[in-house]
């Protein structure tokens, strides 16, 4: 290796005998020992796997306890918004209308909201007066008499109310779904019926007739049969 004296400068180029930059003669210069710098390698950091899995399963806990408490909360405000319905009478899922009733142990009280004035009941069929009323109609709306008889006037597009018997009906049943039931009438179409008050039997059975179902019953003073 060769050097300027002159600029510094150093040539690998045994073969110079002049500095290219300023020509003066080149000298050989002296070999200067390599230099080793050590490099300082800090260790890899350990990774925190386990802190951030730790971290993980806690929001995961925290999350799953908010979920069911929130659904608790919903739950509960449901049940107690059911049970105040159930208080004030209320029937959160109402059933269908069917044209078939349900069997009723208990017979209700004789109806009195039909379209008739039960003060003054309607005269026998020989004066051919016909009086219109409801479905939910009862004979012991009239008076009960044997052999007494009515004629009356069902309206269309009924629904059907709850009977008992077949053929010879308690006198506590509905006149229009008793006569649907017996196949003078429809419920779509209604129709005029004629009904005869009978005694009273000590049962009345059950049977399906026309697409209404009636109840059975026991021991009942007054009966009635479509005509």
């Amino acid at each position: 290796m060769k050097a300027c004296p002159k600029c510094g400068q150093t040539f690998n180029d045994d073969s110079l005998g002049f500095c290219l930059l300023d020509g003066t003669a080149l000298v050989a210069a002296e070999s200067q020992p390599t230099v080793v710098i050590e490099r300082h390698v800090e260790p890899p950091k350990k990774k925190n796997t386990g802190l951030w899995v730790g971290l993980i399963i806690v929001i995961m806990l925290f999350g799953t306890v908010a979920v069911a408490g929130l659904l608790m909360l919903f739950f509960g405000k449901r049940d107690e918004s059911v049970n105040a319905n159930n208080k004030n009478g209320i029937n959160a899922s109402p059933s269908p209308k069917s044209s078939t009733p349900k069997p009723s142990p208990t017979p209700s009280a004789p109806s009195r909201t039909s379209t008739i004035d039960a003060s003054n009941p309607p005269k026998d069929e020989n004066a051919d007066e016909v009086t219109p009323i409801a479905w939910n109609t009862q004979a012991t709306t009239f008076k009960t008499d044997v052999g007494q008889t009515y004629k009356f006037q069902c309206p269309e597009n009924g629904t059907a109310e709850a009977i008992w018997g077949s053929d010879t009906y308690a006198a506590i049943s509905s006149i229009c779904t008793a006569a649907v039931h017996a196949g003078v009438i429809t419920l779509e179409r209604g129709g005029v019926v004629t009904i005869e008050f009978r005694p009273g039997r000590a049962a009345y059975g059950s049977t399906v007739r026309n697409g209404v179902t009636s109840n059975t019953f026991g021991e009942y003073q007054y009966s009635f049969v479509v005509r």
